[in-house]
């Protein structure tokens, strides 16, 4: 299991050794699954991205993510970044997480995925706020069903009830060191 929030600042190789940039962000298509990472690559007036998608991702690992040419990576206008972790139009980042009876579980603090496949989200690590996860930690929610039953919309993510039952606290979080 992988976090979003680790991929961030690692450095994207290509096959031949030469650094590409940094991973800046996450992109999702419509389904919320991972797409594309976004690099830090310097634009000039930064009104374009350059980003590659997921599936030529050769190697993501603890250190470093590794692409097989230079040719996959494409420029794309900073407009058209509709779903991403944190920049985007629609950030999944600080979205409330309620379920479906109305009950607040959080904000979005991390996203947790499969590292293999990377695409799907399997859980969320959410906070209540900078006191509360020095005093108490942050809480993840591991979905037992995979996306299923959950909706990702623009404001807010709704998940089952039986949801609140499988948090769990996590005093020092991965993503909190």
């Amino acid at each position: 299991m992988q976090n979003v929030q680790h991929l961030i600042g690692l450095p994207v190789l290509l096959a031949n050794g030469r650094q590409a940039g940094r991973v800046q962000d996450i992109g999702f298509d419509e389904f919320w699954r991972l797409s594309c990472i976004i690099l830090d690559k310097r634009i000039w007036f930064r009104k374009a991205v350059y980003a590659v998608d997921w599936s030529d991702v050769a190697a993501c690992g603890d250190d470093a993510l590794v692409v097989s040419a230079r040719a996959v990576l494409r420029k794309i206008p900073r407009h058209r970044l509709l779903r991403t972790f944190q920049t985007g139009i629609v950030k999944l980042k600080e979205l409330p997480v309620y379920t479906v009876e109305g009950r607040e579980l959080g904000r979005v603090a991390d996203v947790y995925f499969r590292s293999p496949e990377g695409t799907q989200i399997i859980g969320y690590e959410l906070t209540d706020g900078f006191l509360a996860d020095v005093f108490e930690g942050r809480r993840r929610l591991i979905l037992p069903e995979g996306s299923e039953g959950v909706s990702l919309g623009e404001n807010a993510i709704l998940v089952p009830a039986s949801c609140e039952r499988v948090l769990t606290r996590e005093p020092y979080a991965e993503s909190d060191r």
